[in-house]
């Protein structure tokens, strides 16, 4: 084997242990002797790759967050209303929990989790990119909604997806109703029509954050 392939071995051994400790343990309670003994490595290839266990951390979360949220963006593409954005993203959710539980429940942790001594402004940038998918979504479907309905139906999505969420973290459970998706749809999707009021969130420019 090439010694660059070794490296690039190496290098991607880390990031699958760290992901599996991560998981399991969370940041704080994971040591960098946990992940080079799991890892099958030593600490100096981890130093050398990455610097620190903070910026293994950086690279984690960059590498499965970018994947997770280029499948998320696919996965919404054939969404034509409202209705179907908030579906689609929420059985998305979902779905990844069942089948993909180490990498969900690392993401998860970072994103929903105790923050005890993740690094917050690295990930801070990375983190919104699934927030703008789904208002890029819901602009584009709907637009001529108002600019403050879509950011508050973005904030209910956020909080309706955080028990499912929570639950997945803390009992392991993957299994939910099969109406769970459209039901929180048909609540949100009605946010963006309804005579209701709505709470005066704070917004974002979209295009100031989209990624080139």
């Amino acid at each position: 084997m090439a010694i660059a392939e070794r490296s690039t071995g190496t290098r991607d051994a880390i990031l699958d242990a760290a992901e599996k400790l991560f998981a399991e343990r969370g940041f704080a309670g994971t040591s960098v002797r946990d992940i080079v003994r799991d890892s099958d490595s030593s600490p100096p290839s981890l130093y050398h790759f990455f610097g620190s266990k903070e910026n293994l951390l950086v690279e984690l979360v960059a590498d499965r967050y970018e994947s997770y949220c280029d499948a998320l963006e696919a996965h919404l593409a054939s969404a034509t209303t409202a209705f179907e954005v908030c579906e689609q993203l929420i059985d998305f959710v979902l779905t990844n929990m069942s089948q993909q539980p180490n990498t969900a429940k690392f993401l998860f942790s970072i994103m929903f989790g105790p923050q005890q001594d993740v690094p917050k402004e690295p990930l801070r940038e990375l983190l919104v990119r699934w927030e703008l998918i789904v208002h890029q979504r819901l602009q584009e479907v709907a637009p001529d909604t108002p600019e403050e309905r879509i950011v508050f139906a973005r904030t209910m999505l956020n909080g309706l997806i955080t028990p499912p969420v929570l639950l997945f973290l803390t009992t392991g459970t993957t299994s939910f109703s099969r109406d769970l998706s459209a039901c929180f749809a048909f609540r949100v999707a009605d946010v963006l029509t309804d005579r209701h009021p709505v709470c005066a969130l704070p917004s974002f420019a979209v295009d100031e954050h989209r990624a080139d």
